[in-house]
């Protein structure tokens, strides 16, 4: 008997995403199998590297076709052992995991949609006897799948670490997704996940050659990282007698950073903010060190001033190892609420990585601790105000559409004092082009949730902190074990349509959605009121936060903290005994409007704003540039004031251009966007504002709003 050849033991073959979830195949766990571990940290990662080469490609120019020329992109090795139809996997499971969320979370918010992608569902999984078996499988996840499958709701806080696990993850990938890649382009993104991203297979029918194969490739020899070759290039640069101390401070400071952050690699992201913070020239060295480091730094070692023995030396014990240090004391700021760098907690919980890369380049090493902290405040304060304008606006703040603006920006403020600082960051704050004016319109819909009861929290909190009460907003977004964690709550109930008769019930949804008609309450009082009428909930509501207790007259009585704060600020509360109608709402929500003003007041974070702007409120650009609504108005294609169409599922939604380019919904909220205009209209999570809107010509005819752009681009009228 001739014993099976190699190649008959193991194949490997490159594999498209497509290819690897297609033809039913199901992937198993064995019981050693560790269990499904990603934090947010890792998926942020791998959502910002997918998008990040996909919007490389991408135009709004292209057709779908277009998408099988796009540059492909390699996103690893699987190892799989065959067995009894099913390949169990021994490398690879937390990708392979994720990547069925993420296409989980895309089948989701593509329902419905006209251009929705086809075959997504057969790919994440398989009906089999009334059960749904998914593509990466495990008895012990099925129902919390099932869930996140049918957005039903389930409880994990008593589920094993795993499955609480891929809820987390599932949250983090709809907080992380681009918002700019969830109109038009999304079609495209999923047509280049699913075909242009590749994986390679390794694969076997034998369980023990595939445990070889794995440990062959992760244990003997273990392969260098950048980190790795970039320590060996600058030992062996410096003099013998230098080498120990260099190596001395470079695995302290390096531990020390793994300590604080032991489940991501906060070694190996210190040392790309710090290179890109102070020594990047542009977009180029920015890409080249995200890709490898150590290959950036040999090849522009004279560029940089790493010209010698000694330069090397200070490389390491001066400037590294001041940076290294002051970068532990801000790691350990963005996971505790630590006073005087709250904003680095705030910005971290929105997944607003780019604060630390950008503080990196304001620090000098012999700033001492009141400097480092000053600026520190700065610049995440900067970030927390642009954040949450960016968020009442309904515009995306996340890594990919501001990544070469900020990035420019740190090369701008390199080793600024404070003064200046503190001034180009007021500059830039009277640059941003959105503004807190828009909470009088904003509302709770479906793809805002997470920021809605991000800012109830920090109202909550704020007041809580005026007044000496109450919680943290830790508390509030980060609910401890023994606490009950916060939900939004709705002042007006469900079924509270009976109690409005003046109002159509369209009119209804819409106000009770607005944020002047929101509270926080914990989850087991917020399930308990259910449906209950205002006048019934009233009374409970004293025995809740601050924010909530404003609605009661008793709040008003022998409260004098909250009364010096209400005068001190001209702060527009009152209570409501009696009804909480649609003046209430109005009410609520300039009150709302005006607390979102002080507590993002820049001068709370010592920026000093010009009284006069010396430069044009910023555009907010897309992730790709693209033609916007405003330079069709500016360029006449599109007349302000003209009245805008759009239908689904026989019902018509109208709207109209504003003066600035806005397009302003039933409602009063204004979008910049046509996509988010449309969404909000159809509370969808995802649409083709550009088809979906149709201009209402004075002949009765209608012409869509892609049309139009399209023309534009054609006509080269527009930079698109």
């Amino acid at each position: 008997m001739v014993a099976d050849s190699v190649s008959d033991l193991i194949l490997g073959n490159t594999r498209t995403v497509r290819e690897i979830f297609g033809s039913s195949r199901r992937y198993g766990l064995d019981s050693y199998q560790r269990e499904y571990a990603w934090t947010d940290k890792q998926v942020e990662e791998l959502i910002n590297d997918l998008t990040g080469r996909f919007v490389k490609d991408w135009s709004p120019k292209h057709e779908l076709r277009d998408v099988a020329r796009y540059q492909p992109y390699f996103l690893g090795p699987i190892i799989t052992a065959r067995r009894e139809g099913i390949s169990y996997l021994i490398d690879g499971q937390q990708r392979l995991t994720t990547l069925m969320l993420l296409l989980m979370w895309l089948r989701r918010i593509q329902d419905g949609r006209l251009d929705a992608v086809p075959g997504v569902d057969s790919l994440v999984y398989t009906a089999h006897f009334g059960e749904n078996l998914f593509a990466v499988d495990d008895e012990e996840r099925r129902p919390c799948l099932h869930a996140l499958l049918t957005g039903t709701d389930y409880d994990a806080s008593n589920q094993p670490i795993s499955v609480r696990n891929l809820m987390r993850a599932f949250s983090a990938i709809d907080r992380l997704f681009p918002e700019d890649l969830r109109d038009e382009e999304l079609p495209y993104f999923i047509y280049w996940l699913l075909d242009r991203v590749t994986l390679v297979e390794i694969s076997t029918s034998d369980a023990s050659l595939a445990l070889e194969i794995f440990e062959t490739m992760n244990d003997r020899g273990l392969r260098l990282t950048s980190l790795d070759m970039l320590k060996s290039f600058l030992l062996s640069q410096v003099s013998d007698d230098d080498r120990g101390p260099v190596n001395h401070a470079w695995r302290t400071r390096l531990t020390t950073l793994a300590d604080i952050d032991p489940n991501t690699n906060a070694q190996t992201a210190f040392v790309k903010n710090w290179l890109r913070a102070k020594y990047s020239a542009g977009n180029d060295d920015d890409e080249a060190i995200g890709t490898a480091f150590d290959k950036w730094v040999r090849n522009s070692a004279a560029r940089i001033g790493l010209d010698g023995p000694v330069a090397i030396r200070d490389f390491v014990l001066r400037d590294m190892d001041s940076l290294a240090r002051r970068y532990s004391e801000l790691l350990v700021a963005t996971r505790t609420l630590t006073p005087g760098l709250e904003p680095l907690f705030y910005n971290a919980f929105n997944s607003v990585t780019l604060q630390l890369p950008l503080i990196l380049a304001t620090l000098a090493v012999d700033d001492d601790a009141e400097t480092f902290r000053r600026k520190a405040r700065m610049v995440a304060g900067y970030l927390d105000i642009f954040v949450a304008r960016s968020m009442v606006n309904a515009h995306d703040f996340r890594y990919t559409s501001v990544e070469h603006r900020l990035f420019s920006l740190a090369r701008e403020i390199r080793g600024m004092d404070t003064e200046t600082l503190a001034k180009r960051l007021g500059e830039e704050v009277a640059a941003i082009s959105d503004s807190f004016d828009a909470v009088a319109s904003f509302s709770l819909r479906p793809r805002n949730r997470t920021y809605v009861k991000y800012l109830l929290a920090r109202i909550a909190a704020w007041l809580d902190a005026q007044c000496g009460t109450g919680h943290t907003f830790a508390d509030y977004a980060r609910a401890a074990k023994d606490q009950q964690p916060f939900e939004i709550e709705h002042i007006w109930a469900t079924d509270g349509f009976a109690h409005q008769p003046t109002i159509t019930r369209r009119r209804f949804a819409e106000l009770r959605n607005r944020l002047g008609a929101l509270l926080l309450l914990p989850k087991d009082f917020n399930a308990s009121f259910g449906d209950m009428p205002y006048t019934d909930k009233l009374p409970k509501y004293m025995g809740q936060n601050l924010l909530t207790r404003s609605l009661h007259p008793d709040c008003y009585q022998n409260n004098p903290s909250f009364l010096r704060l209400v005068q001190a600020h001209g702060l527009p509360f009152q209570p409501f005994p009696n009804a909480f109608d649609p003046v209430a709402i109005d009410s609520r929500q300039a009150l709302y409007q005006r607390l979102c003003e002080l507590i993002w007041d820049p001068a709370v974070y010592g920026l000093d704003v010009p009284a006069v702007m010396t430069q044009p409120a910023r555009e907010r650009s897309r992730v790709r540039f693209d033609v916007s609504l405003r330079q069709l108005v500016d360029q006449g294609l599109l007349p302000a004031g003209a009245q805008l169409v759009g239908s689904y599922r026989n019902a018509e939604h109208k709207a109209e251009i504003s003066p600035d380019g806005r397009i302003r919904i039933e409602s009063g909220d204004e979008f910049e966007a046509a996509s988010p205009a449309a969404m909000a209209v159809l509370e969808k999570q995802s649409w083709n504002g550009w088809t979906f809107w149709h201009v209402a010509n004075a002949d009765g005819s209608l012409t869509r709003l892609d049309e139009i752009r399209k023309a534009a681009i054609e006509r080269d009228s527009v930079e698109a």
